[in-house]
């Protein structure tokens, strides 16, 4: 099965971002995302045999659960690989502790770990065909982050069907 990390809103706040954003990434082409598929990836692990989930769910257990809040301020669109996303202003430093224990500990577990840096943002659109300047978020959004999520991904003829295996609280 396909895993990953992430912190994961809230369906209202899934909805509101997917409603709110709309008129920033329409003229961008491409595919909306739907809004129960909005997240903020920490570790994308691939495939993972079920024989490690949980592994993965005592990894969980033992990261850091401190809460936080991201601003978020602007939609930035890729090229490669041709996304638009909302981005926040600076990264946390609890979110910068977060991410480093996740890695870690996925690497001393075993698990290998996508090779580029971590750049935190929520994929709005896939396939853009018009890729535009950084456009600034007015007003800009401020998210207390809650929970942390343990996901599967399931490929569906209408895009990728996500579901949390494991949740933890921060």
């Amino acid at each position: 099965m396909r895993l990953f990390f992430a912190l994961w809103p809230d369906s209202d706040t899934q909805q509101l971002w997917r409603e709110s954003f709309a008129s920033y990434v329409k003229p961008l082409g491409g595919h909306r995302t739907l809004a129960a598929n909005l997240h903020l990836t920490l570790a994308f692990l691939g495939k993972v045999p079920g024989t490690r989930i949980n592994t993965l769910l005592r990894l969980g257990d033992d990261l850091p659960h401190d809460p936080f809040t991201l601003r978020m301020d602007r939609i930035e669109s890729w090229k490669k690989p041709s996304l638009a996303c909302l981005r926040p202003a600076a990264v946390p430093e609890e979110l910068t502790r977060l991410v480093g224990c996740l890695h870690a500990g996925l690497e001393r577990e075993g698990f290998n770990l996508e090779a580029r840096s971590f750049k935190p943002h929520v994929t709005l659109a896939r396939n853009i065909i018009i890729p535009a300047e950084t456009l600034p978020v007015w007003p800009v959004v401020e998210w207390p982050v809650a929970m942390l999520a343990l996901v599967r991904s399931e490929p569906a003829p209408e895009g990728s069907i996500y579901n949390v295996v494991g949740e933890w609280s921060l």
